[in-house]
């Protein structure tokens, strides 16, 4: 889909904000020397979109009210960002600051594109949440500054549940049983909203088994979706929908927006969610919104349940000419009361420990219906610090092997087994 930019010299302010992101105002940007004048580009794309956009503009007027003689020019991306980003990489026309998927951060660190933010990762440890943290990294060093993240929960019924005298389940097992026990006492209603084309609602379940996506040893990667673990994990998710028939069979294709569609028509009873689909939820059938509740993710037999953290970094690209007014900016935007009402806006937790405490115990997170997000978000890991995994991510490879299991085509064990050999060829020897 063709998505629309524009160019605007306050606004350029808001994508320093989201560098901030990257230093914070206790953690500063890495020291870069020069005088704190002229223009810097900034380029933001998702999740920064219309909503969330005068916010951004606001703040970077104060930033060039605060820092006269500087220029901030800003670019919204929208959904095409990561291409225009490996364009902009390959053309040597990168901007100084930009908004970049989290997923993301380790692939342009591969291609010697980002600016070091800190040698040792650790130094960030306290000021950042850690899986934010960990999805900066490449080969030891931190390449951008956690920004905003997004986790996922249990979204439920809780009206049906409370019917059924159920509380909400804190395990897997629980919420097999849950699930059934909803179904069959509400025609009608599917007990659990499966989301078979999304892997970023399912793939958690490995670590929730006690498994492992993939592991480095002495610099070479290796996959281990092939483990006992990661098998039984996947037979598992493929069962609710297979076995004990706990959701519509089209499901096998469903996005995020497509179970969240079916909990706001009164079709399911159950799901695994972020943010944004319990909004989308409540903004389908604002009626409903009285019968919701949520609940961290459930664990599993290993002890954790561990979910994904998604959401976006804040990086200086090496080509950047004006790297003192880069950081400057980016440590104007990462204060708590310049990054909490962008990630308010957005809908997303702020990366920072401070902030996300104050979205916690008093922001927009303290809510009943939100606060499971939060307590989730210290429960969260990220994908392996391998420069090449956006390969895997753009095969497919992982949502075939889960829809392969659902469709009967393939066994578990022959599909995670192939599963394993596409992955070491993106990610093996790095």
């Amino acid at each position: 889909m063709q998505h629309r930019w524009r160019i605007l010299t306050a606004t350029s302010a808001a994508a320093g904000l989201l560098l901030l992101s990257a230093c914070g105002e206790d953690a500063p940007a890495p020291a870069t020397g020069g005088e704190v004048t002229g223009a810097i580009d900034v380029w933001m794309g998702d999740p920064i979109g219309a909503t969330q956009q005068p916010v951004v503009i606001q703040l970077a007027k104060d930033y060039e009210t605060a820092h006269p003689g500087t220029k901030v020019n800003l670019r919204f991306l929208g959904a095409d960002a990561h291409k225009t980003y490996l364009t902009s990489i390959a053309g040597g026309t990168v901007p100084c600051v930009a908004l970049i998927g989290n997923t993301w951060s380790p692939e342009f660190a591969g291609l010697k594109a980002l600016e070091p933010i800190a040698q040792d990762p650790a130094s960030m440890q306290g000021t950042y949440t850690q899986s934010m943290i960990d999805s900066t990294v490449l080969d030891g060093v931190s390449y951008a500054v956690p920004y905003d993240t997004g986790v996922r929960a249990l979204i439920y019924r809780k009206d049906l549940f409370d019917a059924a005298g159920l509380a909400a389940p804190k395990t897997w097992d629980e919420v097999l049983t849950a699930a059934t026990t909803v179904q069959k006492a509400n025609e009608g209603v599917n007990g659990f909203g499966i989301v078979g084309g999304n892997q970023w609602y399912w793939l958690p379940m490995i670590w929730n088994w006690g498994g492992e996506i993939a592991t480095n040893s002495g610099g070479a990667w290796t996959a281990k979706v092939n483990s006992p673990e990661a098998i039984a994990a996947f037979t598992f998710y493929a069962e609710l929908l297979t076995k004990h028939k706990l959701a519509p069979e089209g499901s096998v294709t469903w996005q995020g927006a497509d179970a969240a569609k079916a909990f706001a028509l009164g079709q399911v009873g159950m799901m695994v969610g972020g943010s944004w689909d319990l909004k989308t939820i409540i903004a389908q059938n604002p009626g409903m919104e009285a019968q919701l509740a949520t609940a961290p993710m459930p664990s599993g037999p290993g002890g954790n349940n561990d979910t994904f953290a998604g959401g976006s970094n804040l990086a200086i690209f090496k080509g950047c000419t004006n790297k003192a007014t880069a950081k400057s900016f980016v440590d104007f935007m990462m204060r708590t009361d310049n990054l909490v009402p962008v990630t308010t806006k957005i809908g997303l937790l702020p990366a920072t420990t401070d902030a996300l405490e104050k979205e916690r115990t008093t922001g927009s997170f303290s809510a009943p219906l939100l606060k499971a997000y939060a307590e989730q978000a210290p429960n969260t890991r990220s994908i392996p610090a391998v420069s090449t995994w956006g390969k895997v991510e753009g095969t497919g490879a992982i949502v075939n092997a889960m829809q392969s299991i659902m469709n009967g085509q393939k066994t578990a064990e022959a599909a995670m087994q192939e599963l394993a050999g596409q992955i070491d060829a993106a990610i093996g020897q790095q």
